[in-house]
């Protein structure tokens, strides 16, 4: 801490400046990671609207000093190599480590959910063959029935035919009901 005067005003004074500039600096970077999503989604229009833009806040902060002239200059080519190569036809995606961990992230998730529910499926498969057996083995006769009950509900769901279609193989199965019975 700082016990002269005025000492104490330049470290006030000071801790105002680096607000300021960190405020200039913030702008500069939001316009910049604009330009990059516009430059992203391929929108030509939207880029060189906001290439003027992010140009303007780094000339600002260039003049302002708070960066140097020369990263300046150097960050308007980047933009500007940027635009001209949406313009051209060359695909350049640019992204920043977050962007990228975000998307890997969410990548990650998706893998991890899909792979949930497969093991869900697989689990609730694995219950119903068990439960089956189970049945099975303590009354045969009612296995058998639940089995038959399942497969024609199944077989109408799945498919919808006309009636005309159902008709012949209605009489077929009474046929052949008829000669099991013979």
């Amino acid at each position: 801490m700082p016990n002269i005067k005025s000492a104490e005003k330049r470290v006030s004074v000071s801790s105002a400046k680096k607000l300021q500039n960190k405020m200039v600096a913030s702008q500069m970077h939001t316009a910049i990671k604009k330009f990059n999503a516009a430059i992203a989604e391929n929108n030509v229009e939207l880029a060189e609207k906001l290439m003027s833009e992010a140009a303007s806040k780094i000339d600002n902060a260039a003049s302002k000093k708070v960066i140097h002239k020369n990263n300046a200059n150097r960050k308007k080519s980047q933009i500007a190599r940027a635009l001209h190569q949406l313009k051209s036809g060359v695909i350049v995606v640019k992204a920043d480590a977050k962007t990228l961990k975000q998307a890997e992230q969410k990548a990650a998730a998706q893998r991890k959910a899909e792979e949930k529910a497969a093991a869900i499926a697989a689990w609730k498969e694995d219950k119903a063959k068990r439960d089956a057996e189970k049945l099975a083995k303590k009354d045969p006769k009612a296995a058998k029935k639940a089995s038959k009950e399942k497969k024609p509900a199944k077989a109408k769901t799945e498919v919808a035919a006309p009636e005309a279609e159902t008709a012949p193989k209605k009489k077929a199965s009474k046929k052949a009901k008829a000669e099991d019975a013979e």
